[in-house]
């Protein structure tokens, strides 16, 4: 998928740095986005862009300025290796019968438990890229769907993690 952009990129973003410079090039829409609930910060695109394709087991995005006025985003889809990140796990009989029923970041997080042996409510909040708060209820319903249990000794515990029942 190609994204043509029309405009320069911001002020002192370039190329190189746009991983890890910020600048907003519509700040009236950015913040409708983040009141509305659709993205979780300002600025948080581009990481999150990389986040997904590397969650999807997808090349990096590539950015690029054809004409020095535009900017110009390919998304490169690889069917074969999108897939292995579901259809090759061995999920416990009650992960793989419920699978079609979860929501992608569910899906996500579960994934991302059982290929790291569990996981922190941060580390879920950043492979899902949503709030803490958003991940926090993600991880609920996945222990209301008796998937996953927490292993902290109080809801609190920092050193607690998420693991597959």
């Amino acid at each position: 998928m190609e994204i043509l952009s029309p405009g320069k990129l911001g002020e002192f973003v370039t190329i190189d740095t746009i991983r890890v410079k910020r600048y907003s090039r519509n700040p009236q829409i950015a913040r409708a986005l983040v009141e509305f609930g659709i993205v979780r910060e300002l600025n948080e695109g581009v990481k999150r862009i990389f986040n997904e394709m590397k969650n999807y087991n997808l090349k990096d995005p590539e950015y690029s300025e054809p004409d020095r006025n535009s900017v110009l985003l390919v998304l490169e889809n690889d069917i074969e290796n999108r897939s292995k990140s579901s259809n090759n796990i061995e999920f416990n009989e009650k992960i793989k019968s419920a699978w079609n029923e979860l929501s992608i970041p569910e899906k996500q997080a579960l994934e991302f438990i059982f290929n790291n042996h569990g996981a922190t409510r941060e580390e879920i909040s950043n492979i899902i890229g949503r709030s803490k708060g958003t991940a926090i209820s993600l991880l609920n319903r996945l222990i209301e769907k008796k998937l996953i249990v927490w292993t902290g000794t109080t809801k609190q515990d920092n050193y607690g993690k998420y693991i597959i029942k």
